[in-house]
């Protein structure tokens, strides 16, 4: 196989190429599409996009409301940056299984991918930038989409810049003409992409995927054990910037002496939602799961390695936790993980925000926000019907209820 990226900006024609490119034999791996199926309902993106954006993205039948999410994200840069933090870690897995389904074979492998400039791919045979002016992109989105100016100068300016998009290309599809001249140029592109070298397969140990900010294992390493959302690689990767990959730096492992609550008081968000009795709740406290000591309780989760920028972001990110040393405590659970070199830390609630929680339940105003109940179910079911089964017997039910969070706000 040889496998070639695509990318272009919006309005540019990139979905037209890609067709072409198919309809002359090419293998295409449509990121757009694995993206908006990874955002099916009751899937853990779905879940997490509702707990970053609030309920407001989720249409009454529970499926994605993706025009209240891109007047959020293409307004926003920092909301753009935190959709792509959800999005990609699971899109990457399924990227690379579909182009492994042609590894036997002599096709053209097309990766269709819109940001291949902001998120590059290693061992790529060759890099295809469909191109066409500013003005142009914002011509045809409003022309072919429907969109008010404004909106369409903002979509095409939250994306990489042209000329940036255009240093990371190989070949060039200049797209300013007609259908006519994008046939012919499609046509010549072809021609000099089935001559290419044929890529070398990840695992015979090419460069075809490297795993990205790989980690410094010079001194000691540093592990956290994960026993609630953390135990998804999604939200792992949205916080520590990176993939952690099962069974080379992201084991399942339990933690011994220690049992799982809902205990842990949100203290930086405020939830709105209504309860069963009909009592409107609008500024409520949002309930997450955390541990306490026991000695006859053991809690299943995972361990993973994190360098010491990660392990930054993940004492930002756990703030209300104390963030403990329970290396003597853990047990790697599978079969070729073997025993973790160095510190292993966990998140332990502490007193404030255990407090936050037993104040609001004795209000009334405290709730554990669906999506991450459904979450963290998920996160454990994905390893195995084992995993999900102990998790729920080792974790008691709780004693507020769990709400549809219809919008959060810092406090």
């Amino acid at each position: 196989m040889i496998v070639v990226g695509l990318t272009g900006g919006i309005g540019a024609g990139k979905s037209t190429v890609s067709k072409l490119l198919a309809e002359r034999g090419a293998a295409i791996v449509d990121a757009d599409k694995i993206a908006r199926e990874l955002q099916d309902p009751g899937t853990p993106v779905l879940a997490a996009m509702a707990e970053r954006f609030g309920g407001g993205i989720i249409n009454d039948d529970g499926t994605l409301n993706r025009a209240a999410v891109a007047e959020i994200v293409f307004s926003d840069k920092q909301a753009l940056k935190d959709l792509n933090g959800i999005v990609h870690p699971a899109m990457q897995a399924e990227i690379q299984r579909q182009i492994d389904q042609n590894v036997d074979t002599d096709r053209l492998v097309v990766l269709d991918f819109p940001l291949l400039g902001e998120n590059p791919r290693k061992g790529l045979a060759a890099t295809i930038v469909v191109d066409i002016p500013y003005e142009l992109a914002v011509q045809r989105v409003v022309e072919q989409r429907g969109m008010d100016e404004v909106d369409a100068r903002n979509r095409v300016s939250s994306q990489m810049d042209r000329e940036d998009r255009l240093k990371i290309a190989t070949h060039m599809v200049d797209n300013t003409g007609d259908l006519v001249d994008l046939v012919a140029a499609v046509d010549r592109l072809w021609d000099e992409l089935i001559v290419l070298p044929a890529t070398v397969p990840a695992q015979a140990g090419g460069p075809a995927e490297e795993p990205a900010n790989e980690i410094d294992r010079s001194g000691e390493a540093v592990w956290i054990f994960g026993y609630g959302s953390l135990v998804g690689p999604e939200s792992m990767a949205r916080t520590i910037g990176r993939v952690a990959v099962h069974k080379v730096d992201f084991f399942q492992a339990d933690l011994a002496g220690y049992g799982r609550r809902w205990n842990y008081g949100v203290m930086h968000f405020a939830g709105q939602w209504k309860r069963e009795d009909g009592v409107d709740i609008v500024d409520g406290t949002i309930v997450a799961l955390g541990v306490v000591e026991s000695a006859d309780e053991t809690v299943n989760g995972v361990v993973a390695a994190v360098t010491g920028d990660e392990l930054g972001n993940l004492d930002r990110r756990e703030r209300y936790y104390d963030r403990v040393d329970v290396t003597d405590l853990i047990t790697v659970l599978d079969d070729d993980g073997g025993t973790v070199d160095g510190v292993v830390y966990t998140y332990v609630p502490r007193l404030a925000s255990i407090v936050a929680y037993e104040t609001a339940r004795d209000n009334g105003t405290a709730g554990i926000r669906r999506s991450y109940w459904d979450q963290v179910d998920a996160a454990f079911a994905a390893f195995s019907t084992e995993q999900v089964e102990r998790y729920r017997a080792s974790t008691p039910d709780p004693d507020i209820p769990v709400v549809d969070v219809l919008a959060a706000r810092e406090r």
